[in-house]
């Protein structure tokens, strides 16, 4: 199953969807703009060079298609890549060679859930020659305290002690009347209602205005920002990135021929908590496929992300993917993905029996 970030509104005529199928096809096959001819030659025999020259012209109109120079063919935009996600693309059928490798891995015995994500970013970066990402969310840690620590500047310190670790990376802004006694009591109310909870039980907690005594009433906001800054604590810290094929990009022309989008293309995967959220924030089920194209998806500049959700366990779930250029074969991706997390549920599945 797929999911896709922005819904396209406004179906193409069939005519329409063949050219702009041919365009995205041809443009992630050989990194060049096409021309009318060529798609004639090639997708469209049947159609005449002016009637595709007048549909060019309207696909660019429409935001579809971007001619580079005034001579030179076109290329698909950030819009005719997610319109072909969304309505145009068939589902490709793996290489037995593809088929074989993927087999391979998950026939092997992998002593701990860090071992299989790890060989299972290694094989999607082979298979597909992107940059390969997986993500577990470990939220099995219990609870043991809360702690509201008062700073000099004005700021609270959040810090949650499970019976693993300590988490501690958030502040909140403390109003002028907000005293000591008043932290006190905070604290104790939040680890009335937290302590002996898993943490997963307290990311998906909804804040409970009701619950808060008389003397907080006038900082239910207060509240509410302590409660959202332990949620991204306790997500940031239960989050393990692994990352496989860094290097594959060069393999593309958008960054071989680019050293500056290279680097910025580097230097983001080293901001691993943005890395996490990206793959991690979709909220689909197991086997679920997300596709996002593009800043306009809330990706990175230039780049999708393909992921797919996968359950590891009891409290314990992840992401695994693809980031690349937007130029990507998602057919491949896709199908490799889907494998992949399909065979992954009957491995975990398996486990738990």
């Amino acid at each position: 199953m797929r999911n896709c970030d922005r819904a396209v509104t406004k179906v193409l005529s069939d005519r329409k969807q063949k050219i702009l199928c041919a365009v995205v096809d041809s443009y992630i096959d050989s990194a060049n703009p096409i021309s009318s001819k060529e798609i004639q030659e090639k997708y469209l025999p049947d159609c005449s060079s002016a009637t595709i020259r007048n549909e060019l012209s309207a696909l660019e109109s429409m935001g579809y298609l971007i001619q580079p120079h005034v001579s030179a063919g076109r290329v698909p935009s950030e819009r005719a890549f997610r319109y072909y996600d969304n309505r145009l693309m068939c589902d490709e059928q793996l290489s037995p060679d593809d088929v074989d490798i993927i087999d391979k891995i998950f026939a092997k015995r992998h002593q701990t859930v860090e071992e299989l994500m790890r060989a299972v970013t290694e094989v999607i970066a082979e298979v597909t020659d992107y940059t390969s990402i997986a993500v577990k969310e470990d939220m099995s840690d219990t609870i043991t305290a809360i702690r509201l620590l008062d700073l000099i500047n004005g700021k609270l310190l959040v810090v949650i002690v499970t019976d693993s670790r300590v988490l501690k990376d958030g502040m909140v802004d403390l109003p002028d009347d907000f005293t000591d006694g008043m932290i006190t009591q905070a604290e104790r109310w939040l680890n009335k209602i937290f302590v002996g909870k898993h943490v997963s039980e307290f990311v998906n907690f909804d804040y409970p205005f009701a619950l808060v005594n008389d003397e907080f009433r006038d900082f239910n906001a207060l509240f509410k920002k302590i409660i959202d800054t332990l949620k991204r604590v306790s997500l940031q810290n239960g989050m393990d990135v692994t990352m496989s094929g860094e290097n594959n990009i060069f393999r593309h022309t958008e960054y071989a021929e680019n050293t500056q989008n290279a680097q910025k293309f580097l230097s983001q995967l080293e901001q691993k908590d943005k890395i996490a959220e990206l793959f991690t924030d979709d909220g689909g089920r197991p086997g679920s496929v997300t596709v996002k194209i593009g800043t306009s998806d809330k990706a990175i500049e230039g780049c999708s992300v393909v992921t797919t959700r996968v359950n590891l366990g009891e409290n314990v779930s992840g992401s695994i993917g693809v980031i690349g250029p937007v130029r990507m074969d998602y057919k491949k991706v896709l199908g490799v993905l889907e494998k992949i997390s399909l065979v992954m549920i009957e491995l975990i599945g398996d486990k738990n029996k």
